[in-house]
């Protein structure tokens, strides 16, 4: 056997690219207000108040009410998620390292997305319901739900984010697993859609940030789609050029958009201590 053999030898590469496990993100898109197409770097969402019906003698003047009219504002924010892929380099692997990249570049898009919205929800919650040392229990559920059916908040459309820390929580209250609570069995196929009017998404760990978390205390939240409002100049692309000086393939992702509350009182913050 020739034993210079070994100078030659290949290294075999497995064809199939496992990604690090993370969230795709655009969890949160169809859960708010959006506007596409804004031109300039700021978009503008009105809000009108309420008027009241009040007794009125017959022929006396009645007087003018004013509902009130305000606004929120938006700040749209370039954003970009760029790798890149030497065109050399690229040819000691045998997996399309511009697609995996490409399909990284998307996710990390999704994942911005949903954080430019969470953060606008953390800057202003009408309401926050505090930890009080324990963890996302039935209590602080209903008690979201009691504010929102006093704020007259619509039912439907309603959403409630936690992490998953906060949801193995709220599986220890029988009013969640027992099946003389829930005559639906929310739980059967294994996760909680729907309950009490909410719909409940759970956010994963994310680098961006993910739901706000100090001191074990995670701040969940909840709010209607009408409540808070996005808006996207430029629209989500991923886009693959070949950079001639560095010989490489640019995979880069590009967006700009940003996120307000426009109704605060369709927003509550839930604190929760994730060591209890």
């Amino acid at each position: 056997m020739s034993q210079s053999l070994t100078a030659v030898q290949q290294i075999e590469f497995d064809s199939l690219v496992k990604a690090e496990y993370q969230s795709r993100g655009f969890l949160l898109r169809d859960t708010c207000r959006m506007r596409y197409n804004v031109v300039g770097n700021q978009v503008d969402f009105r809000k009108v108040g309420q008027l009241q019906a009040v007794q009125t003698a017959y022929l006396a003047s009645v007087t003018i009410q004013d509902p009130g009219y305000t606004k929120a504002t938006a700040t749209l924010l370039k954003y970009t998620a760029p790798a890149a892929v030497d065109s050399v380099q690229e040819l000691t692997v045998n997996f399309d390292t511009k697609m995996e990249n490409a399909l990284l570049v998307s996710d990390a898009l999704g994942r911005r997305s949903d954080q430019i919205y969470i953060d606008a929800l953390k800057a202003d919650p009408g309401l926050t319901i505090a930890n009080g040392g324990t963890n996302f229990t039935y209590l602080k559920y209903t008690k979201v739900m009691e504010n929102f059916d006093a704020n007259a908040v619509p039912l439907g459309e309603r959403f409630i984010a936690m992490s998953a820390n906060n949801l193995r929580s709220l599986m220890n209250a029988d009013q969640f697993v027992s099946s003389l609570y829930t005559a639906n069995r929310i739980l059967d196929r294994g996760f909680i859609r729907e309950y009490l009017g909410f719909n409940v998404i759970i956010i994963p760990t994310m680098a961006e940030g993910g739901l706000p978390l100090a001191a074990n205390i995670r701040k969940c939240f909840a709010w209607h789609k009408q409540a808070a409002g996005m808006g996207i100049g430029h629209n989500f692309r991923t886009e693959i050029n070949y950079l001639p000086r560095e010989t490489s393939w640019l995979v880069n992702g590009i967006f700009s958009g940003g996120a307000v509350v426009i109704d605060n009182a369709g927003v509550v913050q839930i604190d929760c201590d994730e060591t209890a």
